[in-house]
């Protein structure tokens, strides 16, 4: 089962646009009755063509249902169409899922309206409409999972597939659409994309402020951030008004982002070179794989926490084993600084309660071990 994360535009009531004709929109919606009454007679104009019909899908349905039909959409599925506040927009949307689930027996296919989504004020669509579309694609990503999500950005808002794209790259979801009025599905593949994240965790109480409080003066922001600085941040904020600023969508992904555990990268100091020598073949040690594990899962990680030492090291004990691994975390990196057996580990102990011994490997940390090499590239030259 694959859920379907769709925008959602007016392109169903395409067959009531004609010369003569008066224009689809909200004022129309009102003069035929409402939303409940538009919505039938937007689907009247389509609902007797095929979605199996190549030579209709693009000319007579909508972009909507043209992209489900390319992306092979079966009744088993789920589609999620995010409409516009409006009345046509809302009619429409309407008008395609009681299409779908029509002409797929057994899908399901619903509906959400995302506040400022509209064409009349291109402000509100900024700061209102972006956002709260993110955290409606976030919140079906976290509630269905990204293995079972597409994102169908080929309906609606032109302007939201860039930010579609970036939630699935962030994501690792899948995005597909049809390329402007062909009959071409263009796939956008997941991609290896992160934030800089280092760069952006000083400010990260100040995200969470905006986030809790909703907006905060512009002065607050600009004492925080130096001015050559500013513009790599100003993507995270919109401008309000009146000096106040709120979370733009980009600024709400990376603080949505800073509150998943994220998987940590070993790196090994040149140091450990000559420890790998020494552990590998003792009986039950694993260095690599002990270190991929404990990389990968935040929790193994703090189980096995032994020992701290001063300058943010302490020492790994993973159980049973004569192993042990002193560490530290910078960032997304685990700095991996020595790999040594029992009787050493307990020779080092000794050391720190009589000097500091984490003053004296960070002090020594150009000299001794730097520069730390990535596991993964280890590996590959052993």
């Amino acid at each position: 089962m694959t859920t379907y994360l769709c925008t959602c535009g007016t392109s169903a009531a395409k067959n009531l646009a004609g010369p003569g004709k008066p224009r689809f929109d909200a004022e129309w919606v009102k003069t035929n009755g409402g939303v409940e009454a538009a919505t039938g007679q937007v689907l009247d104009s389509f609902r007797a063509f095929s979605m199996d019909d190549d030579a209709v899908l693009r000319t007579r349905l909508s972009a909507e249902i043209h992209s489900l039909a390319r992306m092979h959409v079966g009744a088993t599925d789920d589609v999620v169409l995010f409409g516009s506040e409006t009345a046509d927009g809302q009619a429409s949307a309407h008008a395609v899922a009681r299409y779908l689930e029509d002409r797929r027996s057994g899908l399901r296919c619903r509906v959400q309206v995302i506040d400022g989504l509209q064409v009349t004020d291109a402000e509100r669509f900024r700061t209102a409409g972006v956002l709260n579309f993110t955290k409606a694609v976030l919140a079906e990503i976290e509630s269905n999972g990204p293995a079972q999500c597409v994102l169908n950005p080929t309906g609606g808002f032109k302007s939201l597939v860039p930010y579609t794209v970036l939630i699935g790259m962030l994501k690792g979801v899948p995005a597909k659409y049809i390329f402007e009025q062909s009959n071409a599905l263009i796939p956008l593949p997941v991609m290896p994309v992160e934030f800089a994240r280092e760069r952006i965790e000083p400010i990260r109480p100040l995200l969470e402020r905006i986030e809790r409080e909703g907006a905060i003066p512009r002065a607050d922001l600009d004492a925080l951030i130096p001015f050559h600085e500013r513009a790599f941040f100003d993507p995270l904020f919109e401008d309000i008004g009146d000096d106040q600023i709120i979370l733009s969508s980009v600024g709400f992904l990376v603080l949505e982002e800073f509150s998943k555990p994220v998987a940590l990268v070993p790196y090994l100091s040149r140091r450990t070179f000559e420890d790998f020598t020494a552990v590998r073949g003792v009986d039950n040690c694993d260095p690599e794989g002990y270190l991929r594990r404990v990389a990968a899962n935040r929790e193994q990680l703090d189980a096995a926490r032994e020992h701290n030492w001063s300058n943010g090291l302490f020492w790994l004990k993973p159980g049973r084993t004569k192993d042990r691994y002193l560490v530290s975390i910078e960032g997304w990196h685990l700095l991996v600084w020595r790999i040594c057996l029992h009787d050493e580990y307990d020779r080092l102990l000794d050391q720190n309660r009589k000097t500091d011994q984490g003053a004296r490997v960070a002090g020594e940390r150009r000299a001794g071990y730097e520069p730390f090499v990535r596991l993964d590239l280890y590996e590959s030259r052993s």
